[in-house]
């Protein structure tokens, strides 16, 4: 018995820390629309829009190659609501590649 007791006291301990921990996140929130979840498609960064030829871009290709750093060769067309970038890699590989919202993780602007 004191077992189970002990466990379900754990468990309510556990949740009132889970709770205090919340409740101090959110006061150090000032911002109510930080708060908010955001819901919808993800949209292109800001920088994205400036994006013409020559510019200096990096792209997350795989855990193998990581960032791989290249130039737009072309200047990037929007397709419904994604960029079609076609960057000539510092290899040499030339690489017509799309720029979603949800991919926006895998672009940042170069030399970051």
């Amino acid at each position: 018995r004191l077992r189970l007791v002990l466990e379900a006291t754990e468990q309510r301990i556990g949740m009132v820390q889970a709770k205090t921990i919340t409740d101090q996140i959110l006061e150090k929130t000032s911002d109510s629309s930080e708060k908010d979840l955001k819901v919808g498609t993800p949209s292109l960064p800001p920088w994205a829009r400036q994006i013409r030829k020559g510019t200096k871009v990096e792209y997350f290709w795989n855990e193998v190659e990581g960032w791989c750093k290249g130039e737009v060769s072309e200047d990037p067309v929007m397709v419904v609501d994604e960029l079609i970038i076609t960057v000539l890699f510092d290899d040499g590989t030339t690489v017509r590649l799309p720029f979603q919202g949800d991919e926006k993780a895998r672009w940042r602007p170069g030399g970051m």
